[in-house]
């Protein structure tokens, strides 16, 4: 118990500091870096307990969904070209950038195109413990580095971007309609377990967001609104959780595959803000900040309090990140995981 309340004063005192001195996403990047340098420069013991985390998705997740009106759910049809063609970009930029990796520092096909892949760094570990030539630790670097670089130059670059003021998002209102709150609580739990139950990843996350857009689509209802301090209590359990996943990472990194791994990830960023900026010029009617953040190969939830701090349009962005999530996990990674099986298989691995 000591050791959590050390570690949860820590990310509350990093949270507030970084909100004083007016840095971006406070309560997000003020406790992942403080987590970040107190476990990699110090012998300080640490614990975050991986129910809050879950708690801070689970109410991202109620936010997040909360942007997905019946209007916003029926334009996203008109949306479904635009997602194939990012998602397709940035997946394909992301295996030719995993064949380049593979070139600097000489790991093994499933490492680099593992590693490289934009799907989330639990997923994909995942995927690799299934292939053997995977070097699973270079795997888990390769994405938890990409994470951290997202999060933290995505969001710094947003700063210069314009986003919308909180009237052009239309007028919102909410109200409590205990039907309509009863089929939600029902319709999350049973998407829930049966996530669970299939073993798909971040059903924290996902089944609050596609049990409000169902809820919210089906009655009509806006069924809540979180205010600013839960909201900020989500990222600090969402962040601090972040920053102790790249615990003691410094000790197996090697400086050409830290560099290989910037380089990857700097020309995919790059890559990302290039297909943004096609898109807003191909369709005045959107903002590059929606396509940007849309396009980031980030996490749902990193992007979406993007989205929130900078007034971008949450559903829109929510929608194209999920988008790229389910194309990886159902068609990108099986696919690939089959090629470099059977390439292992005709080379004895």
């Amino acid at each position: 118990m000591t050791v959590f309340l050390r570690t949860a004063l820590i990310a509350v005192a990093a949270g507030f500091l970084f909100e004083t001195i007016g840095m971006f996403l406070p309560w997000l990047l003020g406790p992942m870096i403080a987590m970040l340098l107190v476990s990699q420069f110090t012998k300080m013991e640490l614990y975050w307990p991986k129910t809050l985390r879950t708690a801070g998705l689970v109410m991202l997740g109620v936010q997040i969904g909360a942007s997905f009106t019946r209007d916003a759910v029926f334009l996203m049809w008109l949306d479904l070209p635009y997602m194939a063609f990012m998602t397709v970009s940035v997946v394909g930029l992301s295996i030719v950038l995993g064949l380049l990796f593979k070139r600097m520092v000489d790991e093994s096909l499933a490492t680099s195109l593992l590693g490289s892949i934009p799907g989330g760094l639990a997923q994909m570990v995942v995927i690799a413990e299934e292939v053997k030539s995977a070097n699973i630790t270079v795997v888990t670097m390769m994405q938890t580095i990409r994470i951290f670089m997202v999060v933290t130059i995505v969001p710094f670059f947003t700063v210069f971007l314009t986003g919308r003021e909180e009237g052009e998002m239309g007028e919102r209102v909410f109200t409590f309609a205990p039907l309509a709150f009863l089929a939600a609580l029902a319709v999350g739990g049973t998407l829930y377990l049966g996530m669970k139950r299939i073993g798909f990843p971040a059903a924290e996350l996902l089944a609050p967001i596609l049990t409000m857009a169902i809820v919210q689509t089906v009655t009509g209802e806006l069924l809540v609104d979180l205010p600013y301090w839960l909201i900020a209590l989500a990222q600090v359990c969402i962040g601090a959780g972040l920053g102790l996943q790249m615990e003691r990472i410094g000790d197996k990194l090697t400086f050409r595959l830290g560099a290989a791994i910037v380089l990857n990830n700097v020309l995919l960023i790059s890559f990302t803000a290039f297909i943004a900026y096609i898109l807003a010029k191909l369709l005045p009617d959107y903002i590059f900040l929606d396509f940007f953040l849309s396009a980031a190969p980030g996490g749902i939830a990193e992007m979406a309090i993007t989205a929130l701090a900078t007034g971008g349009d949450v559903a829109l962005i929510t929608s194209f990140q999920l988008f790229r999530l389910f194309f990886i996990l159902l068609i990108a990674s099986p696919i690939v995981t089959i090629i470099v099986k059977k390439l292992d298989a005709k080379s004895g691995n």
